[in-house]
């Protein structure tokens, strides 16, 4: 956001007067991120019996190294008399990391499905940790009070360090012998079919998506609601405060929002893995997650700007706070229940398979949830 200010004026992170590019640019960032996303993921779900989990990761992880490794180098670079320039080559990036990320997440998903249940919690419970770090490491760079430039080095540098380790750790696990002989065993399993290849491919995709359709939509509507408002909505929450403190100004989103956000998720998330809610039970699943539709109106009509539109209703401070939680809660619940009982509704040998289905559908949900968010902010 520091990036697209008005640069004739000192920047005020509390200020309800944003710029066009301020204003277009969290939904921006989400479709760029999220349509390319779901673009590969299906490309890894075609390919998933075709090419080694090994290299549908590994490649992808070193380029998005080598991404990242760009992106900080050009943090300090002065942008202010081109700010659209730098805008179209910040979107351009960002295309090109969650198109690998496409293949990573896909694969890894996928991995995850073919080992015991309890893998694919870690799995979700890592996507959530992931965030709530994050948040934590934005709080302690606004306490620090440095520039955003700095604390923007420190962040892609942070970035680019744990995935070099993610690909150290990924190397392991494929000489670990927990990883081979689940994945042997998945490969003995499909050659005793009789059926030739190709075709059996064919049919197990279909077959795969009868027995896990109803997780399948799920998962698309559970991520459809988050990313629909977050964050292209709620990066546009100020604080209703009349006092002008460190928390109504730098903190208020950092803390009421993302952290408070991530945190509840983990929190569900770990629940979901304690408390799960009985297979036989998918259909409540599926009402559950069609429920989350009502924060999208409850999350609008909180004290988001710049706005046109619609009133604001909720204008405490506590309001939009428990909103967000009971928005964290529900959706890192369902998403774990979604993530680690999907894969088990089909035999064995198609675990892999069903889990990349199930994360093709997970970003499907996500672009559909990032193409609504800019409607969404048209209509505040």
């Amino acid at each position: 956001m520091h990036r697209f200010r008005n640069v004739s004026t000192p920047f005020d992170p509390t200020t309800e007067d944003k710029t066009h590019l301020q204003a277009i640019f969290s939904s921006y960032l989400a479709i760029a991120s999220k349509v390319p996303y779901v673009i590969f993921l299906l490309v890894n779900a075609y390919i998933s019996n075709k090419l080694q989990p090994s290299k549908r990761i590994q490649w992808p992880l070193m380029a998005m190294i080598i991404l990242f490794l760009f992106t900080t180098l050009i943090v300090f670079v002065d942008t202010d008399n081109s700010q659209t320039t730098f805008f179209a080559v910040t979107i351009t990036t960002v295309v090109a990391i969650n198109a690998m990320c496409g293949f990573v997440q896909g694969g890894g998903t996928g991995i995850a499905g073919s080992l015991p249940k309890k893998y694919m919690g870690y799995n979700v419970n890592g996507m959530a940790l992931g965030g709530m770090l994050a948040s934590v490491a934005q709080i302690l760079s606004l306490l620090g009070n440095t520039k955003p430039e700095n604390s923007a080095f420190f962040y892609f540098t942070t970035a680019t360090v744990f995935l070099c380790i993610t690909f150290v750790f990924f190397r392991l696990t494929l000489r670990s012998e927990l990883y081979n002989f689940y994945m042997s065993k998945q490969t003995s399993m499909m050659k005793k079919k009789d059926a030739p290849t190709e075709h059996r491919i064919k049919a197990s995709n279909w077959e795969i998506f009868k027995q896990i359709w109803i997780y399948a939509i799920s998962i698309v509507f559970v991520f459809w609601v988050s990313l629909a408002v977050l964050p292209a909505v709620v990066v546009l929450v100020v604080s209703t405060s009349t006092q002008h403190t460190i928390w109504t100004g730098r903190l208020f989103l950092p803390v009421a929002c993302f952290l408070l956000f991530n945190t509840s998720d983990l929190v569900s998330r770990l629940v979901a893995i304690r408390i799960p809610i009985p297979s036989r039970c998918k259909y409540i699943t599926l009402l559950l997650t069609i429920s989350r539709f009502v924060f999208i109106p409850l999350l609008m009509l909180c004290n988001a700007h710049p706005r046109s539109h619609l009133p604001v209703i909720f204008d405490s401070d506590a309001e939009f706070i428990t909103i967000i939680v009971f928005f964290a809660l529900t959706g890192g619940y369902l998403c774990t229940i979604v993530l680690t009982q999907g894969p088990k509704q089909v035999k064995e040998e198609h675990h892999e398979l069903a889990g990349s289905q199930l994360a093709l559908f997970l970003g499907i949900g996500l672009m559909l949830g990032s193409v609504t968010s800019y409607g969404l902010v048209v209509l505040l």
